[in-house]
């Protein structure tokens, strides 16, 4: 480890936990997610994130079987609105 490297640990040992926090974020913003996130979530990797994206769209593929073919999310919200809220004409 170089002095530099052992006078930045220094510092941040003296710092309270809110001024950790605040500088954990400036690091995350400075540095490339792609990077920091393999290093803080060793065990995520983007191709387990991949998995999951796709398990998730199957299974929205899968639900839409059980929908009619002429379902309108907008005019169902709608509906459910003014049955709830009632009209504010």
């Amino acid at each position: 480890m170089t002095m530099l490297q052992e006078q930045a640990i220094q510092m941040i040992r003296d710092m309270s936990d809110d001024n950790v926090g605040f500088l954990i974020e400036v690091i995350q913003r400075l540095i490339p997610k792609k990077t920091y996130t393999s290093v803080i979530y060793p065990s995520q990797r983007p191709d387990e994130k991949m998995q999951a994206f796709k398990e998730l769209v199957a299974t929205r593929n899968e639900v839409k079987k059980y929908l009619p073919d002429d379902f309108d999310p907008d005019a169902e919200l709608e509906v459910a609105r003014r049955e709830k809220y009632g009209s504010i004409d």
